[in-house]
Protein backbone atom coordinates (compact mmCIF):
# COMPACT_ATOMS: atom_id res chain seq x y z
CA UNK A 1 0.00 0.00 0.00
CA UNK A 2 2.91 2.40 0.95
CA UNK A 3 4.53 1.27 -2.40
CA UNK A 4 1.11 2.28 -4.19
CA UNK A 5 0.47 5.40 -2.09
CA UNK A 6 3.91 6.76 -3.37
CA UNK A 7 3.10 6.49 -7.26
CA UNK A 8 0.12 7.65 -6.78
CA UNK A 9 1.83 11.53 -6.47
CA UNK A 10 2.16 11.68 -10.17
CA UNK A 11 -0.19 12.28 -12.23
CA UNK A 12 -0.54 9.35 -14.47
CA UNK A 13 0.02 6.56 -12.11
CA UNK A 14 -2.68 7.81 -9.71
CA UNK A 15 -5.36 6.69 -11.88
CA UNK A 16 -3.62 3.42 -12.23
CA UNK A 17 -4.69 0.48 -10.29
CA UNK A 18 -2.56 -0.67 -7.25
CA UNK A 19 -1.69 -3.92 -9.26
CA UNK A 20 -0.19 -1.96 -12.19
CA UNK A 21 1.65 0.20 -9.76
CA UNK A 22 3.07 -2.55 -8.21
CA UNK A 23 4.47 -3.65 -11.95
CA UNK A 24 5.95 -0.47 -12.41
CA UNK A 25 7.66 -0.29 -9.16
CA UNK A 26 9.08 -3.75 -9.78
CA UNK A 27 10.35 -2.60 -13.19
CA UNK A 28 12.93 -0.14 -11.16
CA UNK A 29 13.62 -2.50 -8.48
CA UNK A 30 15.04 -4.62 -11.19
CA UNK A 31 16.66 -1.48 -13.29
CA UNK A 32 18.40 -0.96 -9.85
CA UNK A 33 19.65 -4.31 -9.75
CA UNK A 34 21.03 -4.63 -12.98
CA UNK A 35 22.91 -1.33 -12.11
CA UNK A 36 24.45 -2.89 -8.92
CA UNK A 37 25.73 -6.30 -11.09
CA UNK A 38 27.39 -3.74 -14.03
CA UNK A 39 29.15 -1.99 -11.33
CA UNK A 40 30.22 -5.38 -9.89
CA UNK A 41 31.43 -6.22 -13.88
CA UNK A 42 33.44 -2.99 -14.07
CA UNK A 43 35.07 -3.79 -10.43
CA UNK A 44 35.69 -7.60 -11.23
CA UNK A 45 37.14 -6.38 -14.69
CA UNK A 46 39.46 -3.76 -12.88
CA UNK A 47 40.33 -6.79 -9.87
CA UNK A 48 40.95 -9.61 -12.35
CA UNK A 49 41.72 -8.01 -15.52
CA UNK A 50 39.56 -10.54 -17.51
CA UNK A 51 38.95 -7.68 -20.29
CA UNK A 52 42.08 -7.02 -22.33
CA UNK A 53 42.03 -10.89 -23.71
CA UNK A 54 37.97 -11.41 -23.82
CA UNK A 55 36.41 -8.11 -24.43
CA UNK A 56 35.59 -9.93 -28.13
CA UNK A 57 33.78 -12.74 -26.60
CA UNK A 58 32.68 -10.81 -23.85
CA UNK A 59 30.53 -8.93 -26.46
CA UNK A 60 29.08 -11.55 -28.31
CA UNK A 61 28.02 -13.07 -24.96
CA UNK A 62 26.36 -9.70 -24.01
CA UNK A 63 24.88 -10.11 -27.52
CA UNK A 64 23.76 -13.66 -27.43
CA UNK A 65 21.92 -13.58 -23.76
CA UNK A 66 20.26 -10.42 -24.94
CA UNK A 67 18.51 -12.07 -27.78
CA UNK A 68 17.67 -15.14 -25.33
CA UNK A 69 15.83 -12.39 -23.01
CA UNK A 70 13.85 -10.98 -26.27
CA UNK A 71 13.11 -14.66 -27.51
CA UNK A 72 11.78 -15.97 -24.13
CA UNK A 73 8.13 -15.38 -23.95
CA UNK A 74 7.92 -13.51 -20.57
CA UNK A 75 5.81 -15.74 -18.12
CA UNK A 76 5.56 -15.93 -14.51
CA UNK A 77 7.42 -18.52 -14.92
CA UNK A 78 10.66 -17.84 -16.40
CA UNK A 79 10.65 -14.91 -14.74
CA UNK A 80 13.53 -15.71 -12.50
CA UNK A 81 15.71 -17.40 -15.09
CA UNK A 82 15.25 -14.34 -17.73
CA UNK A 83 16.50 -11.78 -14.62
CA UNK A 84 19.06 -13.81 -14.23
CA UNK A 85 20.41 -13.39 -17.77
CA UNK A 86 19.29 -9.88 -17.33
CA UNK A 87 22.10 -9.58 -14.76
CA UNK A 88 24.68 -11.52 -16.72
CA UNK A 89 23.95 -8.67 -19.38
CA UNK A 90 25.14 -5.92 -17.32
CA UNK A 91 27.49 -7.54 -15.54
CA UNK A 92 29.40 -7.83 -19.43
CA UNK A 93 28.68 -4.61 -19.65
CA UNK A 94 30.17 -3.45 -17.00
CA UNK A 95 33.16 -5.27 -17.79
CA UNK A 96 33.38 -3.82 -20.88
CA UNK A 97 32.88 -0.47 -19.73
CA UNK A 98 35.92 -0.70 -17.76
CA UNK A 99 38.51 0.54 -20.66
CA UNK A 100 36.22 4.22 -21.06
CA UNK A 101 36.91 4.53 -17.51
CA UNK A 102 39.70 3.43 -16.00
CA UNK A 103 42.09 5.22 -17.48
CA UNK A 104 40.40 8.59 -16.38
CA UNK A 105 40.46 6.84 -12.65
CA UNK A 106 43.82 6.34 -13.70
CA UNK A 107 45.27 10.47 -14.21
CA UNK A 108 43.24 11.66 -11.69
CA UNK A 109 39.93 12.50 -13.44
CA UNK A 110 37.74 10.44 -10.82
CA UNK A 111 35.78 13.63 -10.55
CA UNK A 112 34.66 13.52 -14.04
CA UNK A 113 33.37 10.09 -13.84
CA UNK A 114 31.32 10.99 -10.69
CA UNK A 115 30.11 14.13 -12.17
CA UNK A 116 28.54 11.81 -15.52
CA UNK A 117 27.58 9.16 -13.03
CA UNK A 118 25.59 11.76 -11.27
CA UNK A 119 24.16 13.93 -14.26
CA UNK A 120 23.20 10.57 -15.52
CA UNK A 121 21.40 9.55 -12.62
CA UNK A 122 19.14 13.37 -12.97
CA UNK A 123 18.66 13.45 -16.57
CA UNK A 124 17.00 9.37 -16.44
CA UNK A 125 14.40 10.55 -12.95
CA UNK A 126 13.99 14.12 -14.23
CA UNK A 127 12.66 12.82 -17.58
CA UNK A 128 10.89 9.91 -15.92
CA UNK A 129 9.30 11.60 -13.26
CA UNK A 130 8.75 14.81 -16.25
CA UNK A 131 6.92 11.54 -18.42
CA UNK A 132 4.44 10.39 -14.80
CA UNK A 133 3.25 14.10 -13.69
CA UNK A 134 2.63 15.27 -17.43
CA UNK A 135 -0.59 13.90 -19.88
CA UNK A 136 -0.54 11.32 -22.46
CA UNK A 137 -1.08 14.60 -25.31
CA UNK A 138 2.31 16.51 -23.62
CA UNK A 139 4.30 13.56 -24.08
CA UNK A 140 3.52 12.74 -27.66
CA UNK A 141 3.73 15.98 -29.05
CA UNK A 142 7.06 16.33 -26.87
CA UNK A 143 8.66 13.51 -27.99
CA UNK A 144 7.43 14.73 -31.46
CA UNK A 145 8.79 17.74 -31.69
CA UNK A 146 12.12 16.64 -29.72
CA UNK A 147 12.37 14.37 -32.42
CA UNK A 148 12.26 16.53 -35.10
CA UNK A 149 14.49 18.85 -33.74
CA UNK A 150 17.39 15.99 -33.68
CA UNK A 151 16.71 14.20 -36.73
CA UNK A 152 17.07 17.85 -38.32
CA UNK A 153 20.37 18.53 -36.72
CA UNK A 154 21.59 14.95 -37.93
CA UNK A 155 23.59 16.13 -40.71
CA UNK A 156 26.20 17.67 -37.78
CA UNK A 157 27.46 14.59 -37.82
CA UNK A 158 28.25 13.86 -41.50
CA UNK A 159 29.82 17.48 -41.61
CA UNK A 160 31.78 17.05 -38.60
CA UNK A 161 32.60 13.72 -40.23
CA UNK A 162 34.43 15.35 -43.01
CA UNK A 163 35.18 18.62 -41.53
CA UNK A 164 36.06 18.23 -37.80
CA UNK A 165 35.73 21.44 -35.43
CA UNK A 166 35.78 21.04 -31.81
CA UNK A 167 32.50 23.41 -32.04
CA UNK A 168 30.74 20.48 -34.58
CA UNK A 169 32.47 17.68 -32.33
CA UNK A 170 30.44 19.27 -29.09
CA UNK A 171 27.36 19.65 -30.76
CA UNK A 172 27.11 16.00 -32.35
CA UNK A 173 28.33 14.45 -28.74
CA UNK A 174 24.91 16.50 -27.64
CA UNK A 175 22.72 15.39 -29.73
CA UNK A 176 24.24 11.85 -28.95
CA UNK A 177 22.93 12.65 -25.44
CA UNK A 178 19.57 13.75 -26.63
CA UNK A 179 18.72 10.60 -28.04
CA UNK A 180 18.81 8.06 -25.11
CA UNK A 181 16.40 10.92 -23.16
CA UNK A 182 14.47 11.13 -25.96
CA UNK A 183 14.59 6.83 -25.57
CA UNK A 184 13.70 7.56 -22.36
CA UNK A 185 10.86 9.34 -22.44
CA UNK A 186 9.26 6.93 -24.81
CA UNK A 187 9.83 4.09 -22.75
CA UNK A 188 8.44 5.22 -19.38
CA UNK A 189 5.16 6.29 -21.63
CA UNK A 190 5.29 2.93 -23.64
CA UNK A 191 5.37 1.29 -19.82
CA UNK A 192 2.36 3.55 -18.68
CA UNK A 193 0.54 3.13 -21.26
CA UNK A 194 0.68 -0.87 -20.82
CA UNK A 195 -0.24 -0.07 -17.37
CA UNK A 196 -3.35 1.89 -18.41
CA UNK A 197 -4.60 -0.62 -20.46
CA UNK A 198 -4.10 -3.16 -18.11
CA UNK A 199 -1.45 -5.16 -19.47
CA UNK A 200 1.34 -6.96 -17.68
CA UNK A 201 4.62 -5.28 -17.37
CA UNK A 202 7.68 -7.20 -18.28
CA UNK A 203 10.28 -5.63 -15.64
CA UNK A 204 13.33 -7.33 -17.57
CA UNK A 205 12.67 -6.21 -20.72
CA UNK A 206 11.74 -2.68 -19.64
CA UNK A 207 14.78 -2.26 -17.21
CA UNK A 208 17.15 -3.74 -19.82
CA UNK A 209 15.57 -1.25 -22.35
CA UNK A 210 16.04 1.80 -19.54
CA UNK A 211 19.76 0.19 -18.85
CA UNK A 212 20.88 0.49 -22.48
CA UNK A 213 20.06 4.26 -22.44
CA UNK A 214 21.51 4.89 -18.83
CA UNK A 215 24.99 3.39 -20.26
CA UNK A 216 24.61 6.10 -23.83
CA UNK A 217 23.96 9.08 -21.24
CA UNK A 218 26.80 7.95 -19.42
CA UNK A 219 28.89 7.57 -22.33
CA UNK A 220 28.47 10.43 -24.01
CA UNK A 221 28.55 12.96 -21.07
CA UNK A 222 31.97 11.12 -20.07
CA UNK A 223 33.13 11.86 -23.17
CA UNK A 224 31.58 15.45 -23.22
CA UNK A 225 33.09 16.16 -19.73
CA UNK A 226 36.36 14.57 -20.08
CA UNK A 227 37.33 16.96 -23.58
CA UNK A 228 36.05 20.06 -20.94
CA UNK A 229 38.42 19.36 -18.18
CA UNK A 230 41.24 18.39 -20.89
CA UNK A 231 40.91 21.87 -22.83
CA UNK A 232 40.93 23.50 -19.20
CA UNK A 233 43.88 21.49 -18.02
CA UNK A 234 46.03 22.78 -21.30
CA UNK A 235 44.85 26.27 -21.01
CA UNK A 236 46.00 26.19 -17.08
CA UNK A 237 49.40 24.25 -18.24
CA UNK A 238 49.66 27.45 -21.03
CA UNK A 239 49.14 29.65 -18.28
CA UNK A 240 52.25 28.22 -15.82
CA UNK A 241 50.17 25.68 -14.14
CA UNK A 242 51.55 22.53 -13.76
CA UNK A 243 49.15 19.47 -15.45
CA UNK A 244 51.36 16.61 -14.30
CA UNK A 245 48.83 13.87 -12.55
CA UNK A 246 49.73 11.33 -10.21
CA UNK A 247 49.19 7.93 -8.96
CA UNK A 248 51.27 6.08 -6.83
CA UNK A 249 54.88 5.82 -7.53
CA UNK A 250 53.93 7.04 -11.14
CA UNK A 251 53.73 10.05 -13.08
CA UNK A 252 51.30 10.68 -15.90
CA UNK A 253 52.14 13.69 -18.34
CA UNK A 254 49.54 14.97 -20.93
CA UNK A 255 51.01 16.10 -23.98
CA UNK A 256 48.43 17.33 -27.03
CA UNK A 257 46.03 15.07 -25.96
CA UNK A 258 48.55 11.67 -25.42
CA UNK A 259 50.37 10.65 -22.42
CA UNK A 260 54.02 9.23 -21.45
CA UNK A 261 54.99 7.41 -18.24
CA UNK A 262 58.03 8.61 -16.35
Amino acid sequence: MAQSTFLGVFSQTARLKPRAQQQILNVYSTLASTTASSVAGYYAADRFSIIEANSTLLAIGALLLSAAVFLMKPTSSNISQRRTILWGIVLITGALLHPAIAPLMYIGYADVVYMALGVTAALFGSFSVAVMTSDRAQVVYGIGAATYAVLSLSWVGLINWFYPTRALSSLSLLLGLAMPCISVVINTSSMLEQASLGEDIDPVSHSLAFFNDLVRMFVNLLVLLSGDKNRRDEEDYQNGKPRRKSHGNRQFYRESGTGFWE
